[in-house]
């Protein structure tokens, strides 16, 4: 809801003679407990939504581009990607927290399951699940430190104490930070209006990690991180694989001007190199981790 606020806000401002009405859709990912790893990611929180656009009982649909698969419904299409937030994950300590100590810490992630044992010295790694709100309540009850996207603190417009983690080596989820707008392909006038906020740089960062995501078939049950940065029509594209042991990662990376052959490339490198069987290894064992 915070993230369709804010981009009616933003066509409201762009569109002043235009009105929207929202329509609430429960989704798969919000009926379920469960730690996202340990089920098929693939659509839970945007099917039922993008079904309403396909049945034009909306005009328009506002995801996280996270959530957005590679593959969308026949008929529709991402209209617009407004300007990205700041794709960086950040870590949030509960008060009076000897850092030097052994640290409980929450998140749903196995990417950011994968990193935190990387990054931190001392660290049980434990599932939660739950609005942003709510996780920033569970700090002390019982985490130590909860690990979230910056883009979620700053949409819902709360700055808790909190330490952004470098994306080099906290390489963010494919898309984080970005939103994406869906719509119909044959619905000209909406995607007209979509498209008065379109964030050029932004969509190009956004279709490079989802090329790259698409080639190597990512998601929750196998750990990957990718980040583009759009500079005066150049896109640079730094994506990483994550082992189930404490072998070195996989890091690859491109240079170019067309995002989606930046993203394949990358993606090319990251299967030449092995990342098939670190997804393998995952999915055998994903279910261990409760």
């Amino acid at each position: 809801m915070a993230q369709t606020g804010y981009i009616l806000s933003q066509l409201e401002e762009a569109n002043s003679d235009v009105q929207f009405e929202i329509l609430r859709v429960t989704t798969q990912g919000d009926r379920v407990s469960r730690p996202l790893f340990q089920m098929d990611r693939r659509g839970i929180f945007e099917k039922e939504v993008n079904q309403a656009v396909a049945d034009k009982r909306a005009d328009f649909a506002v995801h996280s581009m996270k959530d957005v698969p590679s593959e969308i419904s026949p008929g529709l299409v991402i209209s617009s990607v407004p300007r990205r937030a700041t794709p960086n994950d950040v870590i949030l300590y509960r008060d009076g927290l000897d850092k030097d100590s052994k640290m409980l810490v929450g998140t749903s992630s196995l990417r950011r399951l994968a990193q935190t044992r990387r990054f931190f010295h001392d660290v049980d790694v434990q599932p939660i699940r739950g609005n942003v709100d709510t996780r920033i309540s569970r700090l002390g009850r019982p985490f130590d430190a909860i690990i979230l996207a910056k883009a979620g603190i700053e949409r819902l417009k709360i700055d808790p104490p909190h330490t952004i983690l470098p994306t080099s080596k906290f390489v963010p989820s494919p898309g984080q930070g970005a939103l994406a707008i869906i719509s119909r392909k044959d619905d000209t006038d909406t995607i007209q209006l979509l498209e008065s906020i379109q964030h050029r740089p932004s969509r190009a960062e956004s279709e490079a990690e989802r090329a790259f995501s698409s080639m190597i078939e990512s998601g929750c049950r196998f750990p990957v991180g990718a980040y583009a940065n759009s500079s005066n029509g150049t896109i640079h594209l730094l994506c990483a694989a994550y082992p189930l042991d404490d072998s070195p990662p996989i890091i690859c990376e491109d240079t170019g001007t067309d995002p989606i052959l930046v993203g394949a490339s990358v993606g090319r490198q990251m299967v030449e190199k092995g990342a098939s069987s670190f997804a393998l290894k995952w999915r055998q064992s994903v279910e261990e981790w409760k």
